[in-house]
């Protein structure tokens, strides 16, 4: 029988404070950005002392991108929740609806405006955080036979998908398509996944649902 063993004090009151951290560091980001944000509001907010900070991170990006992080998986389980809710069965249509929703949070979150200045590092934790949900709707339509990939390579299909959603969500941000083009960006994608012609503009015609309210874990990965 394996023996499970238990955080010790120090750990628990390490754990609480990576939690106060991510908390008050997403309440100020969402409100000043990144950029406008200090850590020492951060440390205030948090009541540790500005040098303890670097107990837990490097910098203050590296804080960001665990909020972002949470962000990510929070959309990921909200995402599956309007699935749910719409009582979809079609894979085509579960990821057009998917692409939809996570463009939609990235153009209305302020929180994603810094990372589209670093839209690198942005593709990076979304091809990890949405990866668990992506690669499962991308493995459901293979198996389906609505998507033909390329040498049926689903890592580098997710791939792509990630950097469409991402810069069509860029483009949305500056002015260069609106968010009325999101329909036909979807349709888009879906193309490049092999998708044919009339499945994919019908699978972009649902309405959305209002998104389920699901607070936000800032514990995600903690215990990892």
């Amino acid at each position: 029988m394996t023996m499970v063993s238990r955080p010790s004090r120090t750990e628990l009151r390490q754990r609480a404070t990576r939690l106060r951290l991510r908390e008050v560091a997403h309440g100020l980001i969402l409100q000043q950005g990144v950029d406008g944000t200090t850590i020492q509001q951060i440390t205030d907010g948090a009541d540790i002392g500005f040098g303890t900070f670097y107990n837990y991170y490097a910098t203050k990006e590296a804080l960001a991108q665990d909020v972002l992080d949470c962000l990510i998986h929070n959309t990921g389980e909200r995402n599956d929740r309007i699935t749910e809710a719409l009582g979809e069965t079609d894979p085509v249509r579960i990821v057009a609806n998917s692409v939809r929703f996570v463009v939609r949070e990235m153009v209305h979150n302020p929180i994603y405006r810094w990372w589209f200045e670093h839209i690198d590092l942005l593709v990076d934790r979304m091809r990890v955080g949405f990866g668990p949900f992506g690669l499962r709707d991308i493995r459901n339509a293979v198996d389906a036979g609505e998507y033909h990939l390329i040498a049926d390579d689903h890592r580098l299909a997710w791939s792509q998908l990630v950097w469409m959603m991402a810069v069509g969500a860029q483009d949305i941000i500056r002015g260069v398509h609106t968010i009325d083009d999101e329909r036909c960006m979807v349709e888009g994608v879906l193309r490049v996944m092999g998708v044919d012609h009339a499945h994919a503009h019908a699978a972009c015609d649902t309405d959305l649902p209002v998104v389920p309210d699901l607070p936000v874990d800032f514990s995600f990965g903690l215990d990892d």
